[in-house]
């Protein structure tokens, strides 16, 4: 008896398995945390100011911790609220073993982004300052930019060996231009670590971008 239908079926079911082996897989979650207070005034905060190339501020965060062998990629998630004082900017960065997240390695100059910006740092928050007379929040004290509870976020990966094994991920927290009385400050943080596999080895790479 001859069976009907037999290449449609034999062709979906390659496309199925093509399909199957171009997918990229699921992510793994490797640690869940959060940063919070017992009081709504106790807020992390620094006044160090951000160095080129990622150098500078104030460690707000490190964890060690093992990374299953399959894993090929380390996405890094932060996200919070926080304020600055007297019209100054808040940065912070990533880094994995040492080496920054990615796109914060791959800058190389520091761009047409005036004052604010500082290279392998991500500018979170910077509000304009008000001139004499002016309140702008003032929220706590701490000039005509000071508006507090502005939402923060950042996400980057980065490429670890084919060994897996333990890994650090440290946060860091600047200020610019930095130097009291100018202050950056974050709370009500959450810290995501997730690893991924890549058996196709295109994770974590850089898309051209056009003219803008």
């Amino acid at each position: 008896m001859r069976m009907k239908h037999s290449l449609p079926v034999f062709s979906t079911w390659l496309l199925a398995a093509a399909s199957l082996a171009l997918a990229q897989s699921p992510l793994q979650r490797l640690s869940s945390e959060f940063q919070n207070s017992t009081t709504l005034v106790n807020e992390t905060s620094t006044d160090a100011p951000a160095l080129p190339a990622g150098a500078g501020g104030t460690v707000v965060y490190q964890k060690t911790l093992t990374v299953p062998d399959n894993v090929r990629v380390i996405y890094v998630t932060f996200s919070g609220q926080g304020d600055v004082h007297n019209g100054s900017a808040l940065l912070m960065n990533a880094s994995v073993n040492g080496t920054l997240i990615q796109p914060l390695l791959g800058q190389t100059g520091p761009g047409g982004g005036g004052p604010h910006v500082q290279t392998g740092w991500y500018t979170l928050t910077h509000l304009p300052q008000a001139g004499a007379g002016v309140t702008n929040c003032n929220d706590g004290g701490g000039g005509t930019a000071d508006c507090h509870d502005n939402t923060l976020y950042f996400s980057g990966c980065v490429r670890v060996g084919t060994s897996g094994g333990p890994i650090t991920v440290t946060i860091k927290l600047a200020d610019l231009p930095g130097g009291s009385p100018n202050f950056a400050f974050y709370e009500r943080a959450t810290i995501y670590i997730d690893g991924q596999e890549d058996p196709n080895g295109n994770l974590c790479q850089g898309v051209g971008t056009g003219p803008h």
